[in-house]
């Protein structure tokens, strides 16, 4: 079962196919087909898709995405710790979302049918993707 942190389920709907290596950029391919996830650039975009489930566990540490980012220290750490944490208790506290084993559409659905633009801002504005994707206009 894949481990996901709460913040990188916006992070896998909003993915262009940019990161920080080619390893990166594989390996979060391959977790957004593999769990089925909405996303545009990786061609999942058949809702049809979401008829089919991966249930995923909730932590608040290093997950399977992290598991190739360059800001991940000796496969333990991630070099923003604070920074992703403050990700993970905003999308945590805004959408109820506890550490534990869920169904990835009934996260979806709680995350994309109540995000409003001001969550989203409040959540996402200090990312350093937030000006260079314009994550929004897939969110919103």
């Amino acid at each position: 079962m894949l481990k996901i942190r709460p913040h990188h389920i916006l992070c896998m709907r909003t993915y262009q196919g940019n990161g920080y290596s080619k390893e990166f950029n594989d390996n979060m391919e391959k977790v957004i087909k593999h769990i089925k996830v909405y996303n545009d650039f990786c061609g999942n975009k058949n809702l049809e898709s979401k008829n089919t489930c991966e249930s995923v566990e909730i932590v608040f540490s290093l997950d399977c995405i992290c598991s190739k980012c360059t800001n991940n220290i000796n496969k333990n750490l991630c070099s923003s710790q604070n920074k992703v944490n403050e990700l993970d208790k905003k999308v945590s506290e805004y959408f109820g979302i506890k550490e534990g084993i869920y169904n990835y559409r009934y996260l979806e659905n709680i995350v994309y049918n109540n995000i409003t633009e001001d969550i989203f801002d409040d959540i996402c504005e200090n990312c350093e993707w937030y000006n260079i994707a314009n994550c929004k206009q897939f969110i919103l």
